[in-house]
Parts: structure tokens; sequence; C-alpha cells
């Protein structure tokens, strides 16, 4: 009887440990891909759909790190606006990217997930942390750093 019950423990803990194996796995190719969506549309200057990547950071408390900018509102695109040129700004300073480390960290109760990609050019590398959440409408960049 000890047996089946360490048995059944065992199995249990393996499971909960692959399904977390499993959404880490989803959760970084879902960051990437989300991030390389990002750096088309800051290079196209696709404003718009760009806002629905990018976590909101404004006044309305209830929408902070809990929504997207709005692409109608035309001071939230302005702030999008922002965070897409400082993106096309590192790609045009760099020949080409690599992506570095992934890693998930927690931000108060805030799962947060960071790629961390090398900027190339030449001789130089310059590393910057993107920084994501998951909500309701996937994953949303919040930092670059």
């Amino acid at each position: 009887m000890k047996m089946i019950i360490r048995l059944s423990l065992l199995i249990m803990i393996m499971a909960i440990s692959g399904k977390n194996i499993v959404f880490a796995q989803d959760a970084e190719s879902s960051v990437k891909a989300a991030l390389v969506t990002l750096f088309e549309l800051s290079k196209s200057k696709t404003y718009e759909k760009a806002a629905t990547l990018i976590a909101y950071e404004g006044d309305d408390k209830a929408r902070i790190r809990k929504d997207s900018y709005n692409p109608l509102n035309k001071d939230e695109i302005g702030q999008v606006k922002r965070v897409c040129k400082k993106i096309s700004a590192l790609i045009d300073l760099s020949s080409k990217q690599e992506n570095g480390r992934f890693q998930k960290e927690k931000d108060g109760a805030l799962d947060t997930f960071i790629l961390e990609v090398n900027f190339i050019s030449g001789d130089q590398k310059l590393v910057t942390a993107f920084t994501f959440i998951k909500t309701e409408k996937g994953f949303l960049l919040t930092d670059i750093n």
C-alpha cells in the first residue's frame, strides 16, 4: 500500500513538473514570437498594430499591466511610437540580432518573462532585456532595458 502511495505521489510530481516545463517552453516561444512581431511593426511604423503588443502604462490604474495600449487613442499611440522608435533604433544600429537568455521572474505578484537580445554591430554587442507579462490578450511588452 505504501508503495502505491509513493508511486502515485511520484507520478503526480512528475506530471506537475512536466506541465511547468511545457509552459516555460510555450512562454519562451510566445515571447519570441511577440518580439519578432514587434520588431517588424516597429520597422514598418505600424504603430496601431504594435499598440496591441505593449502593456499599458498610463493614468488609468485599472489598466496598468493588465491591458494593452488602445490603438484608437492618440495619446496612447504617442507612447507606442516612443517604444517602437526605441526598438527601431536598436535594430538600425545593429547588423544582426541574436536571442540570448530567457528567464521567468516575479515582480511582486506578477510573473514577468525576460528575453535578452544581443544587438551586434561589428565587434560591438549591446545586450538588451525585453520584459513581458502574460495577460488575457497574450504576452505584452512592459519594459526595454
